[in-house]
């Protein structure tokens, strides 16, 4: 017997996860084009396809889910430089350096309307927390990977924690420079001259010279 027509639709349960999700996206794409000021709930209600009611079973503000999605932001940005240094061995310390620099690069060109949505509100209390923490988190993952390298004979520097701190800031510094004022970013020279100025700061110098210990 076929199917009766008018039959009741079976209904779809999102899971929390999924719908927060879904929030975050349409939140994202209304910030950009709205700016954080200009928008509202119901615009991100609607951009999400959801009542306003079920925006507040998971954000009791817009402003709440803002610092979600800092959060969130902050969290992948971590998880996309860790998921290159579990297991790796001192002859792929470099291919490790060079894949983790690609790969941020990417990530951050990716999330470039997220940066400058950030960047519209200005450094408030909670943004300040949660990118010290991931910048903490950062730093420690550099430095650790830097001193393995040294280690395994591959990498030099004096100071491993402040050469981290200098590369990651080098490298992040001028591509939010280059999102937040519109300049034009060339992917493949921007990856070229990173990996090259990553040569220059940790490459062991001539025997007799290796910048560790000074000259011997």
């Amino acid at each position: 017997m076929g199917m009766r027509v008018g039959a009741a639709r079976r209904r779809v349960t999102k899971g929390p996860e999924e719908r927060r999700g879904e929030l975050f996206e349409a939140a994202r794409t209304v910030f950009r084009d709205k700016g954080v000021r200009g928008a509202t709930v119901a615009d991100i209600t609607d951009a999400a396809g959801v009542a306003k009611g079920t925006f507040y079973l998971y954000f009791d503000s817009k402003e709440a889910l803002l610092g979600g999605l800092k959060q969130r932001f902050a969290d992948d940005l971590v998880a996309e430089a860790s998921r290159f240094f579990g297991g790796a061995r001192p002859e792929d310390w470099w291919a490790v350096a060079d894949a983790t620099v690609e790969s941020l690069i990417d990530f951050v060109l990716g999330n470039r309307d997220l940066i400058q949505v950030f960047a519209q509100e200005g450094l408030t209390p909670d943004g300040r927390e949660v990118f010290s923490r991931a910048n903490e988190r950062l730093g420690a993952m550099f430095s650790f990977a830097i001193k393995a390298g040294i280690e395994g004979g591959v990498f030099d520097a004096a100071d491993p924690e402040l050469a981290a701190s200098f590369l990651k800031h080098a490298f992040y510094g001028t591509l939010e420079q280059g999102i937040l004022y519109g300049q034009e970013i060339d992917r493949d020279r921007l990856v070229a001259a990173a990996e090259a100025f990553m040569r220059k700061v940790l490459s062991p110098g001539p025997p007799g010279e290796g910048r560790s210990g000074g000259p011997a």
